[in-house]
């Protein structure tokens, strides 16, 4: 199933895809083992987009389909959730200057699947709406997205506007983005940083618990 099932989402072959999934899920195959596949296959996308053989209606192909698998009644996270009470709340966008919506529309289907209220607020996102939002919502997590190079200073300024506001000591900011890194993170004033949707969920659910 390993192999199969990385290749069938890098080829991008929807149909593939999807029986492979409803047929590991019949078997009673661990969803994390089966996000863990359909991350390498996102990935091996992302790299064949950095080296200009797929291109950005490809990572859309490949968005949608991971959307779809965590659709399927099965691939639904349920463990943490406690009656209607969500397991936290995560405010999310993609930050000033970015368009790039796949690594956090996947995240925040991952999140919600597990039992997280997400307040989306799209692209493109302006530091004082993130801001306005946290100040609405009561978030415990904010989650800062980026692909381009000048997603790093709008991060930036998004964390600084947090903290001048007087919001900081109640949230934990993550920042999400292949070129993220510990140097990076800590320039931006993140409290962590990913590369991979699924370690970004188990990071959340620890601040949650760990808060808790």
């Amino acid at each position: 199933m390993n192999e199969l099932l990385v290749k069938a989402i890098t080829e991008l072959n929807e149909d593939k895809v999807l029986k492979i999934v409803k047929s590991e899920l019949e078997k009673g195959t661990d969803i994390n083992e089966i996000l863990y596949l359909l991350q390498q296959g996102m990935d091996k996308v992302g790299d064949l987009y950095e080296e200009c053989e797929y291109f950005i209606a490809d990572l859309i192909m490949a968005g949608i389909i991971f959307r779809e698998v965590l659709e399927l009644e099965d691939m639904r996270f349920n463990g943490d959730y406690v009656g209607d009470k969500p397991l936290g709340k995560i405010v999310i966008g993609t930050v000033k200057g970015d368009l790039h919506d796949i690594g956090k529309d996947i995240f925040l289907n991952l999140a919600r699947s597990a039992g997280f209220q997400i307040y989306d607020l799209g692209v493109d996102v302006e530091p004082e709406k993130f801001v306005e939002k946290l100040r609405e919502t009561e978030a415990e997590v904010l989650g800062l997205s980026g692909v381009l190079s000048l997603a790093i200073p709008s991060m930036k300024q998004t964390v600084d506007a947090v903290r001048n506001a007087g919001l900081k000591q109640n949230v934990k900011i993550i920042a999400g983005g292949n070129l993220l890194n510990s140097d990076t993170a800590g320039h931006i004033g993140a409290d962590s940083f990913t590369n991979n949707a699924m370690e970004g969920l188990k990071i959340c659910k620890s601040w949650i618990k760990n808060d808790r």
